[in-house]
């Protein structure tokens, strides 16, 4: 037997040399809170010996380079045969490759006499190699900003075969994430609200929080405004932790609000790690349309095609095809976490320390307050009137937003002006005269709005929102604004006419939007079937238009858009409203870019269909409603990306779809008053990723087509306790996994109040399609009061 420590060699015993370990100094690292599940992840990683290269990414400030650090640490803690532990910053220089080298080549102690032989990048990363070849080792690299190729720097790992090194990077931007070819991404999220606020709490001292009460209550405050980055909480609790005086901490809590550079730090320290992130994008064009997310209060869902249409307006958007150019940079904000994805994919929103950044970049990096003006909630005073001289950029929301301007005052620079759902009323005469500027006149959910001044001298603008007002006029001066490009007048039930001389007098128009819901139609005005495929005709000679959002009335009017190419791949959002005489929809072409579908109060129409070369392929939301002949809807298992499908008041449709792989995508389904309906689909394949079903008077629908697999995903199945009592179930595994699911709404007899009241909610329900904002719809209808919806 050999002794431990001792090996045969050419028949003889020889000690064995204990293997020689470089690791990392110890690293200091500051308090972190929620680390250390991720340090387990990251060793689970190294330990697993098909992963070579781990990524750690997430946004600036998050804490990527202090995780990064305690793993460095924990080789110091760990059983491992690692021969090397380097650790290199990447500084962004143009010589970052040479930098990288020169720091693995100190850590591997290559003689300045070697190094110095070499002759250039290549030459030095054989010799980084010819050490590294035979060694097992970490290679950490922090704050990686640009894609190299680790060959580059002499790091082999396709060759490494029996020692399996590692290389561990963080980065900021998931594109980069995904070309260094990564085979496992931990992805650092910001703290929750527990344990953000105990980062800030440790941050500041519990000395200083237990001298008096209300500084606790402060310190949540503070700590949910700094949206759980380390960063910010650190940052903003050393500012903090000398101050015992709670009107000082009030007083932090309202500029994290408002003007957060103000705080200690943040100009200094969090601004500009994080404008690091705004450098990268390194285009004017993405950094432009990164800095017009400010004009929109925190905590803001933005609709993607609301924002690309906003950066047309503004003149941000310079391609051949501004809105594929447009989709483009709203994916590269989201690589660089500048911007963040809703469930929906439909909406971005900022975080909350990110949008304070932006902002403080549109403001000349804190240099000109008035630059951008923002406001959720208040009156607009005089004193408020007056900073708008020297503004850009200048937004209102909110409804408790009083505005009375009695003056106008001279805005030569501002370029856009949003009063969004406030409780303005009218304009001086010749208000918009003073903003020679301007470009961006959005005034969105102003319901008291019945008026608007002469525009017809702001030969700049290009964006023009009139949506949710109750004007019954297009302003004057229309007509004069040539280089308008988008035009939104959805829901604007008191508008009656549209001249087509008007639309076709906007030579430059792309955008045309004019959605009217089933609410607005409570006193209907019948709409010349001439005069509609006469506006449809104009609005298909515009050369630049690109999108259109329309109710149309007339059977007519179908067969235009049906014939029409132009017409077909502009239309994003349809509604087809009381069409009398419509008895067959067939869509023969193809409907690219249609996404949302409306049809309702046809009274004749029996079938819908869809020829086998005709696509849907973006539609996400349908509503089918009054249409009380229609037997199937066999023509949306062809819509392969429907998430959301409404079917009211469809008397003698008895199926949903025969098709038995329909709906791959849909996510929510509502049925009410289908008094025949008796069965869905036929398949619980059709719904692989449904989350809500809804039910009402539907009584001979006795069965749910759910196996256990898509019972398990759903989240709610809302419907009357009767109707769920006399469900009928294959198996009895599926029932247990949906009856926790099941949500009662209450059924009661029909009276005329509560039938009101039932309706109300039913077109809430619809209209929240189509305002994408539940809390509108509600003002919508709070706004109309008593009405009729059905016939």
């Amino acid at each position: 037997m050999i002794e431990r420590g001792r090996r045969l060699e050419n028949g003889h015993l020889t000690t064995r040399k204990p293997r020689m370990r470089l690791l990392m100094p110890k690293l200091l690292v500051e308090n972190t809170v929620g680390l250390d599940s991720n340090v387990r992840r990251v060793w689970r990683c190294i330990e697993d010996k098909s992963t070579r290269v781990i990524r750690l990414c997430g946004i600036g400030g998050v804490g990527k380079s202090t995780l990064l650090k305690k793993v460095s640490n924990e080789f110091h803690n760990q059983n491992h045969d690692f021969d090397f532990v380097i650790w290199v910053k990447v500084y962004r220089q143009e010589d970052y490759i040479e930098q990288v080298q020169e720091a693995i080549r100190k850590k591997l102690d290559i003689s300045d006499g070697i190094w110095n032989e070499c002759s250039g990048e290549e030459e030095k990363a054989a010799q980084i190699y010819r050490v590294l070849k035979t060694k097992k080792f970490v290679l950490l690299l922090d704050d990686v900003w640009e894609r190299f190729d680790l060959l580059r720097l002499g790091i082999h790992l396709q060759s490494d075969h029996w020692n399996r090194s590692k290389v561990i990077f963080t980065t900021r931007s998931v594109e980069l994430c995904n070309a260094m070819g990564a085979q496992e991404t931990i992805e650092v999220e910001c703290l929750p609200p527990d344990q953000a606020l105990l980062l800030f709490r440790m941050t500041v001292g519990e000395n200083i929080l237990n001298n008096d009460p209300e500084l606790s209550k402060l310190a949540e405050i503070i700590a949910t405004r700094c949206g759980g980055l380390p960063l910010a909480l650190l940052t903003v609790g050393r500012a903090m932790a000398s101050r015992r005086n709670p009107a000082e901490w009030r007083h932090a809590a309202e500029l994290l609000q408002s003007n957060p550079s103000e705080i200690e730090g943040m100009a200094a320290h969090v601004f500009p790690l994080l404008k690091f992130s705004y450098d990268s994008l390194n285009n004017a064009t993405a950094q432009n349309c990164f800095k017009y997310g400010s004009i929109f209060p925190k905590d803001y869902n933005i609709r993607i095609d609301e924002l690309i249409d906003l950066w047309m307006g503004e003149g941000f958007l310079d391609g051949s095809n501004p809105r594929d150019q447009a989709e483009y940079i709203v994916g590269t904000l989201k690589l660089a976490y500048l911007l963040e994805s809703d469930e929906s994919k439909q909406c971005v929103r900022m975080h909350d320390i990110v949008h304070d950044m932006a902002m403080w970049l549109a403001r000349d990096q804190g240099k000109n307050r008035n630059k951008v003006l923002v406001a959720k909630s208040g009156t607009v005073t005089y004193q408020e009137l007056t900073k708008w001289e020297g503004a850009n950029w200048i937004s209102l929301w909110g409804s408790s937003s009083r505005v009375n301007i009695d003056y106008s005052p001279s805005c030569n620079h501002l370029s856009s002006l949003l009063f969004r759902d406030t409780l303005l009323k009218s304009f001086p005469s010749g208000f918009f005269n003073s903003m020679p500027a301007l470009k961006v006149l959005d005034l969105s959910g102003n319901q008291g709005l019945v008026e608007i001044p002469d525009i017809g001298n702001v030969k700049t603008l290009q964006h023009l929102n009139l949506s949710l007002t109750r004007i019954a006029e297009l302003p004057a001066g229309l007509v004069k604004l040539t280089n308008l490009r988008c035009l939104l007048l959805d829901h604007t039930a008191n508008l009656k006419r549209f001249p087509k001389e008007v639309i076709s007098s906007l030579l430059l128009l792309q955008v045309y939007s004019k959605i009217n819901g089933v609410l607005e139609y409570f006193d209907p005005v019948e709409v010349p079937a001439d005069a509609e495929v006469a506006f449809l005709d104009a609005l298909e000679c515009l050369n630049h238009i690109n999108k259109i959002c329309i109710t149309i009335f007339a059977a007519s009017s179908v067969d235009k858009i049906l014939e029409s190419y132009i017409l077909r791949s502009c239309i994003r959002k349809l509604t087809i409203m009381d069409c009398k005489g419509l008895i067959s929809l067939c869509f023969t072409q193809e409907f690219g870019n249609l996404e949302r579908l409306a049809i309702s109060g046809c009274y004749s129409l029996k079938e819908i269909m869809l020829s086998e070369w005709c696509k849907l392929g973006n539609l996400r939301e349908v509503y089918v409603g009054v249409c009380p002949l229609l037997l199937n809807l066999n023509f949306l298992a062809y819509a392969k990306n429907l998430e959301t499908l409404t079917i009211i008041d469809c008397e003698l449709l008895a199926v949903v779809t025969s098709e038995i792989i329909a709906f791959p995508a849909l996510k929510t389904i509502s049925l009410t008053r289908l008094r025949n309906l008796s069965s869905i689909c036929p398949s619980p394949r059709c719904f692989p990723s449904l989350s809500e079903i809804e039910v009402s008077q539907c009584s001979l629908l006795m069965k749910l087509p759910f196996d256990l697999d898509t019972a398990n995903l759903l989240q709610k199945i809302r419907g009357e306790t009767e109707w769920w009592n006399g469900l009928i179930w294959d198996d009895e595994a599926i029932w247990d996994a949906c009856r926790s699911k099941f949500v009662s709404t209450s059924s009661r007899p029909l009276q005329k109040k509560k039938d009101q009241a039932s309706t109300s909610s039913l077109c809430v329900t619809f209209v929240g399609q189509l305002f994408d904002d539940l809390e509108a719809s509600c003002k919508y209808v709070e706004a109309l009061g008593p009405w009729t919806i059905l016939k």
